[in-house]
């Protein structure tokens, strides 16, 4: 739930990531009596995979602000897709690990 004036845009992501394009995934929000704008994702048949960190962003001109939380499902380890990276020789690199299953006792990463 998000307030503010005017009333903000809410966007949602899956571990940094925006969330997969995918008919299971359904972003919705509305505008309560109270001005107060509701956003949600329903997730039908939730697999694996749908495990992550979820995070919403309220913005509107004057700002923004962010939440998120973490969604485990329990289920055998699985990594979703990783996006390509381009790095510039001698800078800090992040690469992230989307991987779903629960729990995980351990990640490895190999070249």
């Amino acid at each position: 739930m998000a307030t503010g004036s005017p009333l903000p845009q809410v966007t949602w992501r899956l571990d940094s990531l925006p969330l997969p394009e995918q008919l299971r995934f359904r972003v919705g929000d509305y505008v309560t009596r109270d001005s107060r704008v509701v956003s949600y994702v329903n997730i039908t048949s939730i697999q694996v995979e749908d495990g992550g960190l979820f995070s919403c962003k309220a913005t509107n001109e004057v700002g923004s602000v962010t939440h998120a939380a973490r969604i485990n499902v329990f289920g055998p380890p699985t990594i979703r897709s990783m996006p390509n990276v381009t790095a510039l020789a001698g800078e800090i690199t992040v690469l992230p690990c989307p991987a779903g299953g629960h729990p995980l006792s351990s990640i490895s990463w190999s070249r």
